[in-house]
């Protein structure tokens, strides 16, 4: 006899999941491939170039498109900030300040991104999401 981990409701035999909540038995899950999928293409939405990836590759989900549509975004504003950067550079302290809170910027919005994947959560990045380059 076995119980459910979750709501430890009693299982039957060859049950793939709780009948009570639906918590899948033994890591059985129905979307496991596309879920891992749909997780990894979402990362590589965030990280500069990569994020070409998921959104030229077709048939990905609304999630990945979404968040692949957002990193594109990130990827271009962060090409503008770093001409912007370059221009300054020859002022030494000016130069270093903006390249140091560019890079961390960059850094911060990147890793939100990522954890919004792995929250499974479609939000906006703060401060630039309704900056829309690149539309949907």
């Amino acid at each position: 006899m076995t119980f459910c981990s979750k709501c430890g409701s009693q299982l039957n035999d060859g049950d793939k999941a709780c009948g009570n909540c639906g918590e899948p038995v033994g890591g059985f899950r129905s979307n496991d491939a596309s879920s891992s999928n749909d997780m990894w293409m979402g990362i590589l939405s965030y990280l500069g170039v990569l994020a070409l990836i998921p959104y030229l590759v077709k048939g990905q989900s609304q999630f990945v498109h979404a968040h692949a549509v957002r990193g594109i975004n990130l990827l271009i504003l962060e090409v503008i900030v770093w001409v912007a950067v370059g221009v300054f550079s020859w002022v030494p302290v000016l130069g270093g300040i903006l390249s140091t809170v560019a890079g961390l910027a960059s850094f911060v919005l990147s890793l939100i991104g990522i954890i919004n994947v792995a929250n499974k959560e479609n939000k906006d990045l703060p401060f630039i999401g309704t900056i829309r380059l690149i539309k949907d």
